[in-house]
């Protein structure tokens, strides 16, 4: 599977559904500008992003993630609004990665910029 590239999006906030996310990971790229990242997902999934154990793009699901009931929005807070690090010296993510936890569920991704 490919990762879905979303860092060229340009409008504000970015809206992005993508149907029949499996049970491996799908990678989602973010845009410089991403503060916050909303996932709903239309069933329980799992969600992960960069950082220790980092997932892959197609990749099994493994230690470090989050669950996400369904129908339900797990909110990211990704960077400050002046598109820096909340804290000096942190790396914020550039993807994030999303899983079903079962057979296979429809993503929405809401991409947002200059939130706090």
């Amino acid at each position: 599977m490919a990762a879905i590239d979303l860092s060229d999006a340009t409008n504000v906030p970015y809206i992005y559904t993508k149907t029949s996310v499996p049970t491996t990971f799908q990678e989602f790229l973010l845009p410089p500008w991403a503060c916050r990242v909303t996932v709903v997902a239309s069933k329980a999934a799992w969600v992960s992003m960069t950082g220790a154990g980092t997932p892959a793009d197609g990749g099994a699901v493994g230690t470090h993630k989050a669950g996400i009931p369904q129908d339900t929005g797990a909110v990211f807070v990704i960077q400050d609004p002046q598109q820096r690090p909340i804290r000096t010296g942190l790396t914020y993510a550039r993807s994030i990665f999303v899983a079903s936890q079962a057979t296979t569920c429809t993503v929405t991704i809401v991409i947002e910029a200059g939130v706090s």
